[in-house]
């Protein structure tokens, strides 16, 4: 009867294939389609190389192997649908590990659901741009080991001894998280024995061998004891161990406990099918809250920036217009290089100077906008500077895949050859990034000049030619230069403009206009217009005898906008509607 009773509560071959199968979909889709780029952001921030010395530098730490795997299949972000696979696969086949924490229970039917929200920590862990694929690959290794512990079933002088090999194995192995198993394994075996004192000796025994490892290691490596105890590479910030770090591992420890209560639940199935409703529901509610919007949008302006995407950009403010300073960048620059920045500029918003060439910050992906516009521009030496101190403040130390490329066209245009090879060849040893290094080193190995290449040569032209200092407080006069250096830089005139009209320094504004004769205009740009009808209103009582060529539309828009601003105490909510997208209303309202 007993025998017949424990067989309806064993989960269904079904039941086990259903559940992390769609844990997994969920999981790619989540990643694929609704946060691609917080994938393609990752990838950009390591280089990992097929060479024996980056597997020898990765594996010299506890947890080294972890982290090599993790690398490995990090670069594969680069494609986001094929990126997500990683992930899916990490936590569907961590659920049925954490599973094997039920077997024996007389409540296993009813209690499966919580073997899902080990996976579901570990996935708003991953939501932390921070938070490494690192430290879900070794969880895997560590309830790896863990199914080979348990497959040793009562045998438990063979358990005990395996736990004595395994544990400095997998600390070898998966660094930290190998106390994952040290915890499950001493609820366990704790279990097993009947008296306190053999249990609290069990418990304690274990726990010392499974500290040992980590205690010894400040002796050996080069980290300090608290990163040896959690991971030295979980986390991109080293010395920081978020909340969402601790998380998993109660939840893994959660359904190992209520496995050993004897008292049988009732109505098991209806219990397994409400714990699914529960866990599915609530994991979608958490995972909602737990991605931050501004971000989201830095990484996708981003990576549409890094990819050329112009267009895209363009039609993604369309719908949503950017308000952090680095989309605003990103989203200026596309215009630029689509001919669109004199054009459309104020049917943006826009946040000043800041949002057009922002100032450098310390950071590891803050420089990178301007780094772009500097890069595009043809500041070649400055959007190499912006580059490399990017890379450096990378807070792991590592190398970035994205960086590299653009340090290698850096010296490429200036025709640092030997300097570009470096890093070229370093690029050879990736996946990606491969076939195009490649490309490079066979152009320079011709013998041919910058001015030659189909793509780099124009960015060569446009390029200044002597030596300056560069002033990050004056940037209108380093554009200035780089105009008078290259009278046809189209772009260079633009954002000499925009600069001044988004600092509202209109005698500047108006200096610099007649510049812009020969830039092949066929006609005057809008922002230019408004900015030039303002001007005239400022000093003619009449649009008669205008030197410009101003539209209808704008001379009627200005008077209409003058009526209101002079004649009403709401003017800015009354012209929102209608003159928001226009210089006059950024000129008068925008701080």
């Amino acid at each position: 009867m007993m025998r017949t009773q424990t067989t309806r509560r064993e989960i269904p071959l079904g039941g086990r294939v259903i559940a992390p199968l769609l844990l997994g979909i969920a999981a790619w889709f989540f990643w694929a389609y609704g946060h691609p780029h917080h994938l393609h952001y990752q990838e950009q921030l390591q280089l990992f190389l097929y060479t024996a010395d980056y597997w020898q530098e990765r594996i010299a730490h506890p947890g080294g192997l972890a982290e090599y795997i993790a690398e490995y299949l990090t670069q594969f972000y680069y494609d986001s649908r094929l990126g997500a696979v990683a992930i899916a696969v990490c936590l569907a086949l961590l659920q049925p590990l954490v599973a094997l924490t039920l077997r024996g229970s007389v409540n296993r039917l009813a209690l499966y659901p919580l073997s899902l929200l080990p996976s579901l920590g570990l996935w708003i862990f991953l939501c932390d741009e921070n938070g490494m694929l690192c430290y879900p690959v070794a969880w895997l290794l560590v309830m790896g080991g863990y199914g080979i512990y348990h497959g040793l079933g009562n045998h438990r002088g063979l358990r005990r001894i395996c736990l004595l090999v395994i544990i400095p194995l997998l600390y070898a192995v998966a660094g930290g998280a190998v106390l994952l198993l040290v915890l499950l394994a001493i609820i366990r075996e704790m279990r097993t024995e009947e008296s306190v004192g053999r249990r609290l000796a069990m418990g304690g025994g274990l726990l010392l061998w499974g500290l040992l490892g980590p205690l010894a290691s400040p002796y050996i490596f080069q980290y300090p004891l608290k990163a040896l105890l959690w991971g030295v590479n979980y986390y991109r910030f080293p010395g920081i161990y978020p909340f969402t770090l601790f998380l998993p591992v109660g939840l893994a420890l959660l359904p190992a406990l209520l496995a050993g209560v004897r008292y049988p639940i009732k109505r098991q199935v209806m219990s397994l099918f409400v714990g699914l409703l529960i866990v599915g529901g609530g994991g979608a509610w958490i995972l909602s809250k737990q991605i931050n919007a501004a971000k989201e949008e830095l990484m996708t302006y981003d990576y549409l920036t890094r990819m050329q995407q112009w267009e895209r950009i363009i039609r993604h403010a369309e719908r949503q217009t950017p308000r952090t300073p680095y989309a605003v960048t990103c989203l200026n620059l596309a215009l630029a290089n689509s001919g669109q920045l004199g054009e459309r500029m104020f049917h943006f918003f826009q946040n000043g100077t800041e949002g057009l060439i922002p100032s450098f910050q310390r950071d590891h992906l803050l420089p990178l906008a301007p780094s772009e516009v500097f890069y595009h521009l043809g500041m070649i030496n400055t959007a190499q500077r912006y580059t490399f101190e990017a890379m450096e403040a990378i807070p792991d130390f590592k190398k970035s895949s994205r960086a590299y490329m653009r340090l290698a066209e850096t010296n490429l245009i200036n025709g640092q050859y030997r300097i570009a090879t470096r890093y070229l060849k370093s690029l050879q040893q990736t996946r990606y990034y491969r076939e195009w290094a490649s490309e490079q080193l066979q152009w320079i190995a011709e013998g041919h000049d910058i001015s030659e290449h189909p793509i780099y040569g124009a960015i060569a032209r446009r390029r200044f030619h002597e030596d300056f200092l560069f002033s990050e407080q004056e940037v209108d006069m380093m554009l200035g230069k780089l105009l008078q250096s290259q009278p046809n830089n189209r772009m260079a005139f633009e954002y000499l403009l925009a600069y001044t009209l988004q600092r509202k320094d209109l005698e500047s504004f108006m200096r610099y206009y007649p510049l812009g004769k020969e830039m092949g205009y066929r006609q005057i740009p809008r922002s230019y217009q408004e900015a030039l009808i303002y001007v005239w209103t400022q000093q003619q009582p009449n649009f008669n005898n205008l030197p410009w060529s101003i539209s209808r539309e704008v001379i009627e828009g200005v008077s209409q906008f003058a009526r209101i601003y002079t004649s009403r105490s709401d003017a800015q909510e009354l012209l929102r509607p209608q003159f928001e997208k226009t210089f006059w209303y950024y000129l008068l309202f925008r701080k």
